[in-house]
């Protein structure tokens, strides 16, 4: 009985494991911040990259690209560390590389969104566990990234039970 209750706790924990800023839209992580400009959410979102250990190897302005009013940025990260586990385990992860986050504004917000790199797992390697599981820890971290920036821009309104 009590492996039961320790499996329901356990699953529990992860669907309620994102502080209440990330939320969920089909294929993609985000948050929506009320406060701070676009370009010092953008910095502050840098700072959480790198100090998470990811680069970012490039940025593509869409906002010039296609010649928008309003602040829109996709950058590439990709971790070395990840990278080199990920070829290891799956020689065509060049086809999911680099992972992929967009920062723009939504109104008055400036909304920040990452991919669900998890869902690749199931598209790539579906009879690989090891892949999945890996592809769920880099998930995990870039979820992290996105409570963290959100974090220094509002207050959380997360109570974890006591």
């Amino acid at each position: 009985m009590w492996k039961v209750l320790f499996c329901f706790v356990f699953l529990f924990s992860f669907s309620y494991g994102y502080e209440d800023f990330v939320q969920y839209e089909k294929g993609y992580y985000y948050v929506e911040i009320k406060k701070g400009s676009f370009e010092n959410v953008n910095s502050k979102l840098i700072e959480e990259i790198k100090a998470h250990g990811w680069d970012v190897i490039h940025t593509i302005n869409v906002d010039k690209t296609v010649k928008m009013k309003s602040f829109y940025k996709t950058h590439l990260l990709c971790k070395a560390k990840y990278l080199k586990k990920g070829i290891e385990r799956f020689k065509a992860i060049g086809v999911i590389i680099p992972c992929k986050m967009a920062v723009y504004y939504e109104g008055n917000k400036v909304k920040i969104m990452v991919e669900d790199v998890s869902e690749y797992g199931r598209i790539y390697a579906p009879e690989d566990k090891e892949f999945r599981r890996f592809l769920i820890k880099v998930r995990d971290e870039l979820i992290d990234i996105l409570n963290r920036t959100a974090s220094r821009f509002m207050k959380s309104r997360y109570t974890p039970y006591e």
